[in-house]
C-alpha cells in the first residue's frame, strides 16, 4: 500500500514534466510565478538578519566614551552636504595604547583622514566636499567598519585647537544602542509588514493554481482507466508539488543570483551588503516547507468542488452554500485585536513592547486576509442576485456563478489596495510627526541656527560667516540654567533676535521678557549664581507666546555676556545653496558646528527612507498581483477555449464575447473597490489615534483609479488570447 501512493505521486510528477508543449508552458508559468513570490519572501526573511548584522557593525564602531581618562580623546562630528550627513570622529591617542576603529589599520594623525569608499569618491569628484576635508587621505575604511556600502564616514586626526572640546574614550564597541525610531515610524514599519505579506501569500497561492482546469481534465482521463479517488488525489498532489518545488528552486536561484547587486542599490539611505542578505534559518525553513504544502493543500481543496467520474466527465459538484462566517471572522478577530491594543494604552506607549507590536501586525494581517476571503463570497452572492437582460453581462454573470477563479485572483489586488489605503493614513501620521520633530529648527526659511560647543572659536566662526554672500544678520544666543536654584532657563541675545522670537517692539539692551508659558521664572530681584558670579533677575514684562524661560537683551549685562554662546542665528538667503555655503564656511573653522535645520532633518530623512521602502514594497507587490492576474486571466481563457469556441460556432459575435470578458472582470473589480475603501480606512482608524486621522481624498482617488485601470488593462491584454481561443480548431477534443 505504501508503494502504491508513492507510485501515484511519481505519476503526478511525470504528468507535469513529461507532457506536451502545453504542459511544459503551464509548468514554466507556474514555476515563474512561484519563483517571483519566493524571491520576495526570501528578501523579507532576510531583513531581520540584515538589520542585526548592520547593528552589530554600528555597535562595534561606536565610541565607548568614559568619564575617566582613556587611551583616546575623541570628538564626534556631523558634516552636511546637499542634505546628506557625513558622520565622522576626530581622534587622538593619549598614550602608547592606540585602539583603532573597525576597518581602519591605524589611528590617523593630525592632518590625516581615513574615509569610506563613497566619501572618497565624493572627495575626488566634488570640490565642495574636498574643501571640507583638506587632510591627506591615508586609507579607506573596510566593509567591516561601515554600516552600509554607501555610508559617508570618516576618521580624522584631532588637531590641537579642538583637543579641549574632545571627550575621553576607552575605545570602540558598545553592548547596546537604543532604537532611534520614533514610535510613529515603528508603527508604520509593523503595519507595512502585515499589509505587504498577505497579498504576497495570495500571489503564491494563485500561482500554484495555474492550469487547474487542464489538470482536472487529465485526472478525469486517469479515472476513466480505473484509478480510484484516493489515487487521483495523490496524482494531483504530485503534479502540483512539481510546479511548487520547481518554482521554489527558481526563486532560491534568482535570490542568490541577484544578491550581489545589493552593494550597488541604496534607496534613500537604506542599503545592505550582499553578505547581510541571508534569510533567517527558521523563516527559510518555513518558506521551503510552506510553499509546497500550501500548493498541495490548495489543489486538494479544489478537488472537493469537482466530481471526476469514471466516464471521463468533469462536472462541478453541487456547490455548497458558501460559508461566510469564517471569512468575516478573520476580519472581526483582526479588528478586535486592534481595538484591544488601543484599549490597553496609547499606541506610542504600546509600540515600545515588541509583543504588542507583533500583535498589531497580526491584527492588520488578519483584517487583510479576511478582506481577500470575503471578496469571492461577495461576488458569488451578487452574481446570484443579478439577472441582466443583455447577452454580454448575462454571459459574465453566468461565468462568475460557475467559476470563482477570477474573484480569487482579484483578491490579491484588492488586498494590496486595502493595505495601500491603510498605509497612506499611516504615512500621513508619520509625516505629521516628522514635521513636528523638525519644527523649531528655524521659525522662518531665512533663519539658520548653528549649534556650538563650549570650545567653539566663536570669533573665528563669525569672521568666516561674514564672508558668505547673502548674510544679513548674525546673533549670538547664550543659554544658561542655574544649577541647584530656580529651574529656569535664561536666554541672552540681541534685540533683533528677541524681536524675531517674541514679536516685541520695545526691546533695548537690558530689557527682559517672559511669555505666558514661561512659568517658573522667579520674581524680579531674585539672586542667582551664574558661573560663580551673583546675578539678579531684572524686572521683566510678560508677553504672549509659548517660548519657555526668561529672555534678556544682551549688551549691558557682563555676567550673562561671559557665558559662551550656545547658538549662532544667521539670517540670510532662504535657499538651500546658502545653507551649503554656510556649512562650508563654518567647516573650515570647526567641523563640529552643526546646522540645526540639517540635524533635525535626520528625522525627515528617516521618514523619507521608510516612505520609500513602504511605497517600493507596495509597488513590487502590485506588480506581482498584476502578473498573477494576467497569468490567471490568460490561463482561464485558454482552459475555457472549447466553451468559447462552441458559443462562436452557434453564432455569438466576437464583440459580445469580448464584452463579456470585460464584464467578468469589471463586476468583481467594482465590488473589490467598494470593499477595499471602507476596510482600509476603517483599519487605519483603529490603528491611528483619532486626533491624527486624516484622509487625503485626492491621493485615495488616485490609488483607487490606478487599481481600476490596472485591472482594465490586464483584461484588455487577454483579448488576443480570447481571439485565438474562438478559432474552429478549439472545438477539437478527444
Amino acid at each position: 500500500m505504501k508503494s502504491r501512493w508513492v507510485a501515484d505521486l511519481v505519476l503526478g510528477v511525470r504528468l507535469a514534466v513529461g507532457g506536451s508543449r502545453t504542459s511544459w508552458a503551464r509548468l514554466a508559468l507556474t514555476a515563474a510565478g512561484v519563483g517571483l513570490g519566493v524571491v520576495v519572501l526570501l528578501l523579507a526573511a532576510s531583513i531581520g538578519p540584515a538589520r542585526e548584522a548592520k547593528s552589530e557593525r554600528v555597535q562595534a564602531a561606536a565610541l565607548n566614551l568614559t568619564k575617566e581618562t582613556g587611551p583616546l580623546r575623541a570628538r564626534e562630528v556631523v558634516v552636511s552636504w546637499q542634505g546628506r550627513h557625513i558622520v565622522g570622529v576626530e581622534l587622538a591617542a593619549t598614550g602608547a595604547d592606540r585602539p583603532a576603529p573597525p576597518g581602519v589599520g591605524r589611528l590617523p594623525q593630525p592632518g590625516e583622514v581615513v574615509v569610506s569608499p563613497e566619501l572618497l569618491h565624493l572627495i575626488e569628484t566634488d570640490d565642495a566636499v574636498r574643501a571640507r576635508f583638506p587632510e591627506r587621505v591615508i586609507g579607506v575604511i573596510a566593509d567591516v567598519g561601515l554600516p552600509r556600502p554607501k555610508s559617508l564616514l570618516f576618521y580624522a586626526g584631532l588637531s590641537d585647537a579642538h583637543h579641549a572640546g574632545a571627550h575621553p574614550a576607552a575605545g570602540f564597541g558598545v553592548d547596546h544602542r537604543g532604537s532611534t525610531l520614533l514610535p510613529a515610524y515603528r508603527l508604520l514599519m509593523v503595519a507595512a509588514i502585515g499589509a505587504l505579506l498577505v497579498p504576497l501569500g495570495i500571489f503564491v497561492l494563485v500561482a500554484t493554481r495555474l492550469g487547474a482546469t487542464g489538470r482536472d481534465q487529465r485526472l478525469a482521463a486517469i479515472r476513466l482507466v480505473g484509478a480510484s479517488r484516493a489515487q487521483v488525489r495523490w496524482i494531483a498532489s504530485g503534479e502540483t508539488l512539481t510546479g511548487a518545488v520547481l518554482g521554489l528552486s527558481v526563486g532560491v536561484a534568482l535570490f542568490f543570483a541577484a544578491r550581489p547587486l545589493a552593494r550597488f542599490i541604496e534607496v534613500e539611505g537604506v542599503g545592505f551588503f550582499p553578505t547581510d542578505l541571508l534569510p533567517d534559518p527558521l523563516l527559510g525553513a518555513v518558506i521551503a516547507v510552506g510553499v509546497p504544502v500550501v500548493a498541495v493543500v490548495s489543489a486538494l481543496v479544489a478537488l472537493r468542488t469537482v466530481d471526476i467520474g469514471p466516464l471521463g466527465l468533469v462536472k462541478a459538484v453541487d456547490a455548497p452554500v458558501r460559508r461566510w462566517w469564517w471569512r468575516f471572522a478573520l476580519v472581526g478577530v483582526g479588528a478586535l485585536v486592534l481595538v484591544v491594543i488601543a484599549a490597553v494604552g496609547s499606541f506610542w506607549r504600546v509600540m515600545a513592547d515588541s509583543t504588542m507590536a507583533v500583535a498589531l501586525g497580526a491584527g492588520i494581517g488578519l483584517v487583510l486576509a479576511g478582506t481577500g476571503a470575503v471578496l469571492p463570497w461577495l461576488v458569488g452572492r451578487v452574481a446570484e442576485r443579478l439577472h441582466p437582460e443583455q447577452v454580454a453581462p448575462m454571459l459574465a454573470v453566468r461565468g462568475l456563478r460557475s467559476d470563482s477563479g477570477m474573484p480569487r485572483v482579484l483578491s490579491g489586488v484588492v488586498v494590496v489596495l486595502t493595505g495601500s489605503l491603510t498605509l497612506q493614513i499611516l504615512l500621513g501620521v508619520a509625516a505629521q510627526f516628522t514635521a513636528e520633530s523638525a519644527h523649531g529648527a528655524r521659525s522662518a526659511a531665512d533663519r539658520w541656527v548653528l549649534d556650538l560647543s563650549e570650545h567653539t572659536p566663536v570669533r573665528s566662526l563669525e569672521e568666516a560667516i561674514a564672508l558668505v554672500g547673502g548674510v544679513r544678520r548674525v546673533s549670538e544666543v547664550r543659554t544658561y540654567v542655574p544649577r541647584g536654584q530656580a529651574a529656569v532657563q535664561l536666554v541672552a541675545t540681541d534685540c533683533a533676535e528677541i524681536r524675531a522670537r517674541l514679536r516685541v517692539h520695545d526691546c533695548v539692551p537690558g530689557s527682559a521678557y517672559r511669555t505666558f508659558a514661561g512659568v517658573g521664572v522667579p520674581p524680579a530681584g531674585t539672586r542667582l549664581t551664574i558661573d560663580g558670579h551673583t546675578w539678579q533677575v531684572p524686572r521683566y514684562r510678560v508677553v504672549p507666546g509659548n517660548a519657555p524661560g526668561l529672555y534678556v537683551a544682551s549688551g549691558s549685562d557682563p555676567v550673562l555676556g561671559a557665558v559662551p554662546p550656545a547658538e549662532l542665528v544667521v539670517v540670510g538667503d532662504p535657499d538651500k545653496a546658502f545653507g551649503d555655503s554656510l556649512l562650508a564656511a563654518t567647516g573650515r573653522v570647526d567641523r563640529g558646528v552643526v546646522l540645526r535645520s540639517t540635524f533635525r532633518a535626520g528625522q525627515v530623512e528617516l521618514f523619507t527612507s521608510l516612505r520609500s521602502g513602504v511605497i517600493g514594497g507596495s509597488v513590487l507587490l502590485t506588480l506581482l498581483a498584476v502578473v498573477g492576474l494576467a497569468a490567471a486571466a490568460v490561463d482561464q481563457v485558454w482552459e475555457r477555449r472549447r466553451h468559447t469556441a462552441v458559443l462562436t460556432a452557434n453564432g455569438v459575435p466576437h464583440r459580445i464575447l469580448a464584452a463579456a470578458a470585460l464584464w467578468q472582470s469589471a463586476i468583481p473589480t467594482a465590488l473589490g473597490i467598494a470593499l477595499a475603501i471602507p476596510t482600509g480606512l476603517g483599519t487605519a482608524w483603529l490603528v491611528v489615534p483619532a486626533e491624527r486621522f486624516r484622509v487625503d481624498w485626492t491621493e485615495l482617488a488616485t490609488t483607487v483609479a490606478t487599481a481600476a485601470v490596472v485591472v482594465l488593462v490586464v483584461s484588455l491584454c487577454t483579448l488576443p488570447a480570447l481571439r485565438h481561443a474562438i478559432r474552429p480548431d478549439s472545438l477539437r477534443t478527444e
